[in-house]
């Protein structure tokens, strides 16, 4: 029996439809004669917690950091047990398998690793399907390779998963644990993907509140023609000598303003320049799912567009949503009568176009060459059923639908005027445009391309000839810069898919500008989600704007050597090193270890907690010259109390959880200098068994009492545990009827027996 298995259902469907044999269906799977084709629903495994390693483990300390797996371990995802446990039961009675994961790294990975926990270690082919059409999937099943070329493609997406882990799991713990230290609670989690996420939104609220208008001056001249009732007005258009400009070329010094001002008053200008040509503007290609979502957050503040995506695919209605290729499969468009009937009933707005749409045409977007894993999202031939949508996910499918019918429309057709003239040694310029064929703008705006040329005057221009002259009339507009805009949910978006714009460094740029930029189009819309329920974003209307812990963490890890989290640098160091390991130049154990390493000297680096105004804090401990914040313990009848973590002073709380201070000690204060040398005094107590002292420096340090002077107590013996299985050291002690030792680990007393802990006898 050959068993293939696929990332998800749809994809298992569709590839059993192909496949020869009577098709019997069961739940999980489908047999096709004498094979069977099964599938995951994505992950099926999860790299285990930290408690899984250690129990330790599920408190949280730094002293536990950082936390590296000798071996790494995967474990079942709950919802979906019930398909592992199939898979691995086909895999019994398997002669052969065929891993038809996605193809990519992440669909490598998810199958590889199910074979590698079910224990198979049979042949192995690998089928990648970039198309679900039965014609490709044929194909494809004729160009299958043994799995085994593809292992290095395994591997990186084990580095990626397991880099992603190693900083994930430490730093938010550490950073946590910080916070924690200074009075700040929470989870604070820290990502490859998340935090530089957050570091672009915190750098531009803080340049938008910090920002200074300053004041520049836009100059124009309107030029009068002598011959008929003709002007033409221009934009001034300064020379790379030019003084008075900013670094953005816009003129700043009014002093220079007034005497350009001055000399173009009543100067004759001449026409140096008169173009007309007709521009064509192609229709945009079809959408992938980052264009897609921020269509729809800017169009209808849809921040959820994949779960519906997912939906209208699954219903049939779309293509693969998960998709970062805005092109589709020359084969596909064969298919394109049947689509466009089916979406022509469903979508008015095409329908009423019709008559402009040519069913033989052939935009750009039919391209081979430009199919990466997955083509564009485009609707399929299936007509909607009545009610089968709900008011977001109409909008959704018309938006595809419209963008796929565009591709059979004419072009629009402008008529682009570019007139420039000179006066008083200074050049002016204008342009025109008018369009002549609406084409495909008839049913959808294009999309903006950009930020408006300053230099582009969308007028009227008048019919001139070069040569021509007249008399000038200058103008002058003051205006103020304005701070840049904040992030909304689609711009955000967009910032995450080009993040190469705000890097500096050339290198880096250019790698992430290669790699599409950070996170991938199926998570990028969850990292904005766990931003905002982390409360490091919020949502006002349209807006994302940073919160004072999320611009806290983002200066706490700046404060340190983890400042490289915070910039989308990583991605492309990391992105470097697993395609060195997909091409055997670099081993999975190296990059592991070197990630190891550099958690290991984030965790190690102090760093500088910053305030957050306006955030809740912890209580200060009440006890003199202590710097720590009390935190809440319950007990068991279900009271609380205050305890402060540096002192380990204990207080009583109030109704509104504020520490009760104690009592004050009315008898002597005794103190005497510090017996490690800090600098400080030490202070007596008396203790259950006498005097004892205590310095601040050492909190969880007492110093015995000898001859009224605090001296530093000797080191006790230690020696292993006597009790089977615990790991812990026991310390010897002397007591009143002599020496007995004890673990700190399992807390058991034991006897002393020839200078060694032996375990005591159960008195009968």
């Amino acid at each position: 029996m050959i068993l293939y298995i696929a990332e998800k259902a749809s994809v298992g469907r569709a590839l059993a439809d192909v496949l020869p044999g009577i098709k019997t269906r069961s739940e999980n799977f489908i047999r096709c004669g004498n094979d069977v084709v099964a599938w995951a629903a994505g992950h099926l495994l999860e790299l285990c917690e930290p408690e899984d390693y250690d129990e330790r483990y599920k408190r949280w300390k730094i002293e536990d950091l950082p936390i590296i797996p000798k071996a790494w371990k995967l474990r079942e995802i709950e919802r979906t047990k019930g398909l592992l446990h199939g898979i691995r039961k086909l895999l019994k009675d398997a002669s052969e398998v065929v891993h038809a994961g996605d193809a990519d790294r992440e669909g490598q990975l998810l199958i590889d690793e199910l074979l590698d926990y079910c224990g198979w270690n049979g042949p192995t082919k690998r089928l990648r399907l970039n198309d679900m059409n039965p014609d490709a999937i044929r194909k494809a099943l004729k160009e299958m390779k043994d799995n085994a070329t593809y292992k290095g493609e395994y591997h990186a997406g084990q580095a990626r998963s397991y880099a992603d882990w190693l900083t994930g799991m430490n730093l938010s713990r550490y950073c946590s644990l910080c916070l924690a230290d200074a009075g700040y609670d929470g989870v604070y989690s820290v990502g490859r993907v998340q935090t530089p996420t957050l570091g672009l939104v915190v750098r531009r609220d803080r340049e938008i509140e910090n920002f200074v208008p300053k004041p520049f001056f836009v100059l124009s001249a309107t030029l009068k023609l002598k011959t008929g009732d003709r002007q033409v007005t221009g934009r001034w258009q300064p020379s790379e000598e030019a003084p008075g400009l900013d670094e953005e070329r816009r003129l700043v010094d009014r002093d220079v303003c007034e005497t350009l001002e001055r000399d173009l008053e009543g100067a004759t200008g001449t026409i140096t320049r008169a173009d007309k040509k007709i521009r064509h503007e192609a229709p945009p290609l079809p959408y992938n799912l980052p264009k897609l979502q921020a269509e729809a957050s800017k169009r209808y503040d849809i921040t959820d567009a994949l779960k519906h995506l997912q939906k209208l695919y699954e219903q049939g209605y779309l293509t693969y949503p998960r998709t970062d290729c805005c092109y589709i499969p020359e084969g596909h468009h064969s298919d394109a009568g049947a689509v466009l009937d089916a979406i022509s009933s469903a979508c008015p707005a095409i329908a009423d176009s019709e008559l402009d749409i040519d069913r033989s045409r052939k935009s750009a977007a039919w391209d081979d060459t430009k199919i990466t894993e997955h083509h564009a999202i485009i609707p399929t031939r299936r007509i909607p059923i009545e009610g089968a949508m709900n008011d977001i996910e109409r909008k959704i499918y018309d938006l595809v639908c419209v963008r796929y019918a565009v591709q059979f429309m004419p072009d629009c057709e402008i008529r682009e005027t570019i007139v420039e003239f000179e006066a008083a040694h200074e050049k002016f310029k204008t342009v025109g445009n008018e369009t002549l064929v609406q084409g495909w703008k008839k049913v959808e705006q294009a999309e903006c391309q950009g930020e408006e040329d300053v230099d582009t005057h969308l007028q009227s221009v008048p019919t001139v000839v070069v040569g021509e002259d007249g008399k000038t009339t200058p103008t002058v507009e003051e205006r103020k810069t304005t701070p840049p805009k904040r992030f909304s949910y689609d711009t955000l978006l967009e910032a995450m898919n080009s993040i190469h714009r705000f890097v500096q460094d050339p290198e880096v740029k250019k790698q992430l500008k290669d790699l599409d930029g950070i996170g991938t189009p199926a998570t990028q819309e969850s990292i904005i989600k766990l931003l905002l329920e982390r409360e490091f974003l919020v949502k006002k209307k349209k807006q994302l704007i940073s919160t004072s812990p999320g611009r806290m963490l983002i200066d706490l890890l700046l404060s340190g050597r983890s400042s490289i989290l915070v910039e989308p640098d990583l991605t492309a160091l990391w992105e470097r090193k697993m395609t060195q390991i997909d091409q055997g130049e670099l081993q999975l154990d190296d990059f592991v270890r070197d990630v190891s390493e550099a958690v290991g000297q984030m965790v190690q680096c102090s760093l500088e907690v910053p305030e957050m105004p306006g955030a809740k804090r912890r209580p200060r401990c009440l006890t003199e010259g202590c710097a720590g914040y009390l935190r809440r313990v319950s007990k068991k009848d279900g009271n609380a109390f205050l305890a402060c973590p540096v002192c380990k002073a204990t207080f009583s709380q109030d109704k509104d959880g504020q520490p009760v201070p104690k009592k004050l000690y009315t008898g002597e204060v005794i103190e005497a200098d510090c017996p490690l040398g800090c600098g400080r005094k030490a202070r007596q107590f008396n203790g259950t068994y006498g005097k004892f002292w205590r310095c601040f420096c050492s909190p969880g340090v007492t110093f015995k009492d000898v001859d009224g002077k605090p001296v530093v107590r000797e080191e006790r013996p230690k020696a292993p545990c006597p009790v089977r299985g615990c790991k812990g050291k026991a310390e010897k002690f002397n007591g009143k009827n002599g020496p007995f030792w004890k673990c700190s680990t399992c807390r058991n007393f034991f006897d002393d027996v020839d200078g060694k802990p032996a375990i005591r006898k159960k008195e009968r």
